[in-house]
């Protein structure tokens, strides 16, 4: 072959390879949204053509992917029995008659609450005070405060809420205060000490004593940004026995309730941006599978309004007298394939409910792959819930490590693609990321966030040959982007990927309720 002809048939071949692999499919809607420019067609370099192609996947049908642990059955049945409401009786206020109840956590929401017209947004001033008791041993969790009646379920805590989270093990009770966004991002302060994994008393106490507190929120606080303070007092709590502390424990003790009794929060920027609505305000579950609280609310006043309980108030209730099987528990992961449309486009695709523990994925075969190939994908994604502490993970892996340190999720895993998760007050980023076992965890510490309820296109790049050859890592969410440029050492030649698809980071925490569709993927050739 003459050499003037190799650079010619070259690209005839790539062309081949890619020109069917990234044709739309005939009848489906444009995923492109208004005003965003079209996502850039991938390519695939010469030297790869011969054994990979760019996959599309519009799951029209069922793909048949390969699932482990994806679909998983509860091993004993879960009643919720939740019974709250107005009652008669006087465990937290003055006088008989109060709200309150058993309220057990559950993925359905359920709440008793006033009607707030109009709603309230966090342009308003927002004020409330009133008594609590636990009456005796509970568990489980409980808001109180003011939140959005149109909950997606699931969330862990209420979304679009400010207010009391309260929280019970066996020998009492934690209490944190917290903005929660319409777009999940949370902001507030533990009232009760909390070290994480080192000092997390159950202080308040679930013998009826009595706690009385106040909330107002100010919206030209911190400069504008707005500011809520909260303070809480006990007529007969006051002072706290915790014995011989650590010093870290003992300043985190002295920081908090009974010893300090007034907490002020500045609301972030972002979150103030983000903004909040809220058309009720009263008690609600925590949105988590898990067991019962027993408490009381009493002589309430909210945004100038009293309610002291005297007789029946009328508030509406949702959930709050009912009793029900609960087919979604912690751990019991369900997703796969989905006839739905929920990511938009044409019924059919992938997702569902996704715990981060235990392991599970749901995956196309492909490869198998190293890091010295360069590897692409997009498509469209929609995160209908994201609880706390909840992720997974989105790209490619190898199937064959099943079990790993719980400690280090990824330990032992090789994998690039999407990180899908992140800290309660960001919600859920979208990040690049590559962990392989002897060059550690590549990903940049921000990036775009996938917001709850928002369809997105995305595209992933892996470039092997870029950045001077170590290699570099990019994501697109929407319109926004972020580029990692791996180091020395985080590309080793050793590495294989032989799935490309959904799978769980392996350690335990929330859920993630999430939906892909009309994914292109690098893929073995047929």
């Amino acid at each position: 072959m003459r050499p003037l002809l190799r650079p010619f048939l070259s690209a005839v071949l790539v062309l081949a390879l890619v020109a069917p692999a990234v044709a739309k499919k005939k009848n489906r809607p444009d995923p492109t949204p208004a005003g965003d420019p079209p996502a850039p067609a991938a390519e695939i370099l010469p030297a790869q053509a011969a054994n990979m192609v760019l996959k599309e996947e519009h799951f029209d049908k069922d793909p048949g992917w390969e699932g482990y642990n994806n679909h998983m059955t509860a091993t004993t049945a879960a009643i919720v029995k939740q019974d709250f409401g107005y009652s008669a009786t006087n465990f937290a206020g003055k006088a008989k008659g109060e709200m309150g109840g058993t309220i057990q956590r559950a993925g359905k929401p359920a709440s008793y609450a006033a009607a707030l017209a109009p709603a309230k947004t966090l342009e308003d001033k927002l004020s409330a005070s009133g008594s609590f008791a636990i009456p005796s041993r509970s568990g489980g969790g409980v808001f109180f405060g003011f939140f959005s009646s149109q909950q997606p379920g699931s969330s862990g805590r209420p979304i679009g809420s400010l207010g009391l989270d309260l929280n019970f093990g066996s020998t009492g009770g934690r209490l944190a205060v917290r903005l929660i966004t319409n777009g999940n991002q949370t902001c507030g302060t533990f009232i009760t000490p909390y070290l994480p994994g080192k000092f997390r008393p159950t202080t308040l106490k679930t013998d009826g004593t009595r706690y009385h507190w106040t909330l107002d929120y100010d919206p030209q606080g911190a400069e504008g940004n707005g500011r809520f303070t909260f303070t809480i007092g006990s007529d007969t709590h006051k002072t706290q026995d915790y014995g011989t502390l650590p010093e870290a424990s003992e300043k985190e003790a002295r920081a908090r309730f009974p010893f300090t009794t007034t907490f002020t929060v500045d609301v972030p920027p972002a979150l103030r941006k983000e903004g909040a609505t809220f058309d009720r305000f009263g008690v609600c579950n925590m949105l988590k599978a898990g067991g019962s609280a027993t408490i009381y609310f009493d002589d309430l006043q909210f945004n100038g309004k009293t309610e002291d309980f005297s007789q029946d108030p009328g508030w509406v209730g949702v959930g709050n007298r009912e009793t029900y099987e609960n087919t979604e528990q912690g751990g019991v992961q369900d997703f796969g394939y989905q006839p739905t449309a929920l990511a938009g486009g044409a019924p059919g695709e992938i997702g569902g409910l996704m715990w981060r523990s235990p392991y599970a994925y749901y995956a196309d075969r492909v490869g198998p792959f190293s890091l010295k190939d360069r590897l692409e994908a997009r498509g469209r994604v929609v995160l209908k819930v994201g609880a706390p502490d909840s992720g997974m993970l989105l790209g490619w892996f190898n199937s064959e490590v099943k079990k790993t340190d719980d400690k280090d999720p990824l330990s032992g895993r090789n994998f690039v693609g999407v990180a899908i998760g992140g800290p309660t007050r960001v919600g859920h980023y979208f990040l690049p990321t590559c962990v392989t076992t002897a060059g550690g965890r590549a990903e940049p510490k921000s990036g775009p966030v996938l917001k709850q309820g928002q369809v997105y296109e995305w595209t992933f790049v892996y470039d092997p040959a870029t950045n001077d050859g170590h290699g570099q890592i990019r994501v697109t969410l929407g319109s926004e982007s972020v580029i990692h440029d791996l180091r020395a050492g985080q590309k080793p030649e050793n590495v294989l990927f032989d799935r490309f698809g959904l799978f769980g980071i392996g350690t335990g925490g929330g859920q993630v309720k999430i939906y892909l569709d009309d994914l292109t993927y690098s893929a073995a050739k047929p």
